[in-house]
């Protein structure tokens, strides 16, 4: 049996070409996961005056930290009110340690607010 150079050296390329194809697949499927559990691991849900808030690093913008407060509890007999802003600054003090810088506070149309937060050193 007469067998190509050519022939031989495509065989024993195939099987690397596959193994390296099916990795770069696991890595994509795998990313998306990752990226969630990592997200997940650094939001944090807290009280303030019996409000429900959740911190979180803000993906929109690097640096800076959002707090949103969660509006399922539509009770009449709520603790009194106090302004968002000052709840929300309350929010990053008690997710973090570190207070939120007042000059970088912002809210967004969807009532989210954003800050970048100023840490004591230790």
């Amino acid at each position: 049996m007469i067998t190509s150079p050519l022939s031989s050296n495509l065989s024993s390329k195939q099987p690397a070409k596959l193994t390296a194809a099916l990795c770069l697949l696991l890595t994509c499927a795998l990313m998306p996961m990752a990226t969630a559990a990592k997200e997940a691991e650094a939001a944090k849900q807290v009280t303030v005056l019996g409000r429900t808030w959740v911190v979180a690093p803000a993906a929109e913008a690097p640096g800076f930290y959002h707090a949103t407060r969660l509006n399922v509890e539509l009770l009449p007999e709520r603790p009194p009110a106090l302004l968002s802003a000052r709840q929300a600054v309350r929010a990053f003090r008690h997710a973090t340690g570190c207070s939120a810088n007042l000059d970088t506070l912002y809210r967004d149309i969807t009532g989210t607010y954003f800050a970048s937060l100023i840490c004591p050193r230790k």
